[in-house]
């Protein structure tokens, strides 16, 4: 309880909060842009099997509407709509490495264009995870559950959906750091933001059941659990990375010693 106490107060005199807030409102603003080169690039996706819980629900008819509206963009885009949108898609990961630079209290920054180019990289995986993870549901009902009992097919797609949220969770991590980070402590990192994700999930799965959020917000409750999930999901991105970073710190200070 002590260690847990000390940690709370390093975060809250750091202020790493905002830093989660920053980031939260940059990935909401680059999801439409995201969209469009989502759908340029694959066509349209099943987002709704890939987005099913119902806490997605009050926002799922939003998300269905921009997917639409990219669906026709994509239809007669412009030159400079495409890439626009490219360099509005890239804003999420951009601020998340220069975040990175006040987390990790780096003295170099990597150089504007340089860094856009490798935020380019990143989403273009992003949309390789994204068209994996729509595939996952057919895979699951159509083929595992053919070959073997439909428990042992839900447990094969749920780990394997678990090690993606890692490898993600490493991506963000290994990118986030201005510094070569060892896969020993990113991976730590790492893996301590997905139990946070699944904890978060978890915990909003039971809130839901037995909160009545309509009396308290009305017709936009659902969207600000939404964004208030959002919130704690960054944050627990942001704890992994400054968990790394106190690695660092002791591992450096090992070796002086």
């Amino acid at each position: 309880m002590r260690n847990l106490r000390q940690w709370f107060i390093y975060l809250s005199d750091k202020r790493f909060s905002t830093i989660s807030g920053t980031l939260v409102y940059f990935m909401l603003m680059s999801f439409a842009p995201f969209l469009f080169w989502l759908t340029l690039v694959f066509g349209r996706i099943d987002l709704e099997g890939i987005i099913s819980h119902e806490l997605f629900a009050a926002v799922l008819p939003l998300i269905t509407y921009l997917q639409e509206a990219a669906e026709s963009a994509t239809a007669s885009a412009s030159v400079v709509l495409v890439f626009t949108s490219l360099w509005s898609s890239t804003n999420f990961f951009y601020h998340l490495r220069r975040s990175g630079e006040i987390i990790y209290e780096s003295s170099t920054k990597k150089s504007g264009l340089k860094l856009r180019l490798s935020s380019l990289l990143i989403v273009f995986l992003a949309f390789v995870l994204i068209a994996i993870a729509a595939a996952l549901p057919f895979l699951s009902y159509n083929i595992l559950n053919v070959i073997m009992p439909e428990f042992l097919s839900e447990t094969i797609s749920l780990v394997f959906t678990t090690m993606i949220a890692i490898f993600v969770a490493y991506i963000l991590n290994i990118f986030a750091c201005p510094y070569r980070l060892d896969f020993n402590i990113a991976i730590t990192g790492s893996f301590l933001t997905v139990a946070l994700w699944l904890l978060c999930a978890a915990g909003f799965t039971v809130y839901l059941q037995f909160a009545n959020l309509q009396k308290l917000y009305g017709a936009i409750a659902a969207i600000i659990v939404f964004l208030l999930w959002s919130y704690l999901m960054v944050n627990s991105l942001v704890i992994g990375m400054i968990y790394n970073g106190r690695m660092l710190v002791t591992r450096k200070t090992k070796r002086l010693f």
